[in-house]
């Protein structure tokens, strides 16, 4: 589409089209999603810059191009549109996008603070009233003593000086007198003496104050954001030395948004409403709280570990072996830290929920297949829900398994190969019941290791032995175990694998042992049978004996 295509006449009746079919009508109508970079302001309105630019080509030559008929994408949208005298700008952070872009730097001692305590202390000053604008040398009088308590420097003077001038790079603060300030050899900072010298004013920005100002639960929602990412757990007088405690003590983690159970039809709904990443599975809202994004339409195998409310959850990385990288360096960072994230979950035909607040209990590594077809290995982060981000309400089998499993990785790939599973990739070399011999040894030696551990956590107890399940596979060489199985099902899984169900004859959540000799391969039908029938329990026996003969029999 050449830039000549589209004339003023064009866009006035797409932005009337617009204003009568509403935003969400018309972007499904046309196939458009929200505006990320550029919006086209007209009359006091704001309007999805692309997606105006594609419906004028409609009134003027018949057919409204798709996002994919544009050729050079938003921004050959706002070369047209600004070319016909309309206004196309980027649109405006909100304070909350703002303060979850900060991003502090790393040093030795881990994350450097500096600009989260002088923001801490900002919103303290709009509780209490305080001027917007402060002198230099009253602001470093305050802070120095906050950035030595909480960032850990040496030097809160001469530490001061950072934030004091960063935020004004974050869109955050703003300092008078800049141009009769000396900086520093690298220009990054003014240097003390001069600050000193000039003692110039600063403050947050003044639509900000004054938004903050009028509205407390922004004051709130901001300030339990950044206890949440960079002072957590909350120490008890972290508050009162902010000046928070009257608006935050015992209600902190109330003030955080999105609310527990709100509703979105897709992550482009979130993501207006919400900010953040539009795609990922694992990435942080506007207010840099991580969220992790689970679909029953895949890719990933997500879902609640049988017997329980914990969840079982795949690392980032669609093919190839996963690694410490992207999402999963964030994930590895909150479970080191025990620090809570949010759970967003999609049921097949339903729409996404914020369903639960959640740590991550532990982590292992597994085999899996990618959207590639291949084997691979991928993290399973198992995630505990919890009833909110204060750890005081917190379950005590939580925290059991955060104390024992915090920062530990567990590797599962040693103990069972991809061949033990798919037949495809099978080692030849080894027969079944080698193989099964060598898998049941193991997932006995894990179930010896497991029963010794001082402390066993829910984890321990629920979490699946994939050599246990991988060697019952072999056992069963893809045919259903139960003696008196009506058909097993000829068709194979989207993964081209038997239709099976390894199942616990004595289950796991009432004692049962993870090993395979309480273990059964099942077609869907038998499994059913075993679990609802009505001769259930005779059935049950009839399974354990036949477990214990297979098992017996295989390992001689």
């Amino acid at each position: 589409m050449a830039p000549s295509e589209i004339t003023r006449a064009g866009i006035l009746q797409a932005i009337a089209e617009h204003d009568r079919l509403g935003t969400d009508t018309f972007r499904e109508t046309y196939g458009y999603r929200a505006a990320v970079t550029y919006v086209l302001t007209h009359e006091g309105k704001q309007y999805d810059s692309k997606a105006i630019a594609g419906v004028a080509h409609k009134f003027d030559f018949g057919t409204a191009l798709k996002p994919s008929g544009l050729s050079g994408g938003a921004k050959a949208a706002v070369e047209w549109l600004r070319r016909e005298g309309f206004t196309v700008s980027e649109p405006a952070r909100s304070f909350r996008r703002r303060v979850g872009d900060v991003r502090p730097g790393r040093s030795r001692a881990g994350a450097a603070l500096h600009r989260p305590v002088l923001l801490l202390w900002s919103l303290g000053q709009v509780v209490a009233g305080a001027p917007r604008m402060q002198p230099w040398s009253g602001i470093r009088d305050a802070v120095a003593p906050l950035l030595e308590k909480c960032a850990q420097v040496e030097d809160g003077v001469d530490a001061a000086r950072y934030p004091f001038w960063a935020l004004v790079r974050d869109g955050l603060w703003v300092v008078e007198h800049e141009d009769e300030l000396t900086l520093t050899s690298l220009g990054r900072r003014p240097t003390v003496e001069s600050l000193n010298r000039v003692d110039p004013g600063g403050g947050l920005r003044e639509e900000d104050y004054e938004l903050l100002r009028s509205h407390p639960d922004e004051v709130a929602e901001a300030a339990a954001g950044l206890i949440l990412r960079y002072f957590y757990p909350l120490h008890e007088d972290l508050l009162e030395d902010f000046g928070l405690h009257d608006l935050l003590a015992g209600r902190w983690a109330d003030a955080l948004r999105p609310l527990l159970g709100e509703t979105f039809k897709d992550r482009d709904a979130i993501w207006r409403s919400y900010g953040g990443q539009k795609m990922a599975g694992i990435g942080c809202l506007n207010d840099g709280i991580l969220s992790v994004f689970s679909d029953d339409k895949g890719p990933y195998a997500d879902g609640r570990i049988p017997d329980t409310n914990w969840i079982a959850y795949v690392g980032d990385g669609l093919s190839g072996d996963q690694t410490i990288t992207d999402g999963n360096a964030l994930m590895a960072v909150h479970q080191a830290q025990g620090k809570p994230l949010r759970y967003w979950h999609k049921p097949y035909g339903g729409q996404f929920s914020f369903e639960t607040w959640a740590v991550i209990a532990q982590r292992r590594r597994r085999w899996g297949l990618g959207e590639d077809k291949k084997w691979r290995r991928e993290f399973l982060w198992v995630l505990a829900p919890v009833p909110s981000p204060d750890p005081g309400t917190w379950p005590r089998d939580v925290m059991d398994a955060l104390e024992v499993d915090r920062d530990v990785l567990h590797d599962d790939t040693n103990d069972y190969r991809p061949g033990d599973i798919d037949p495809d990739v099978r080692d030849t070399a080894e027969s079944d019941e080698d193989a099964y011999r060598r898998l049941a040894a193991k997932a006995e030696a894990n179930a010896k290791r497991r029963g010794e551990r001082k402390k066993p956590t829910q984890a321990d107890r629920y979490i699946r032995d994939p050599s246990a399940r991988a060697a019952v596979i072999r056992r069963s060489k893809g045919s259903c175990e139960n003696p008196d199985c009506d058909g097993h099902p000829k068709e194979l899984t989207t993964a081209g694998l038997p239709i099976l169900q390894v199942d616990h004859v004595d289950d796991l959540g009432k004692g049962g042992p993870d090993i395979p000799s309480n273990m059964i391969a099942l077609c869907p039908n038998c499994h059913a049978l075993k679990t609802y029938g009505q001769n259930r329990d005779k059935l049950r026996r009839t399974l354990k004996a036949v477990a214990e003969r297979l098992h017996t029999e295989a390992v001689r």
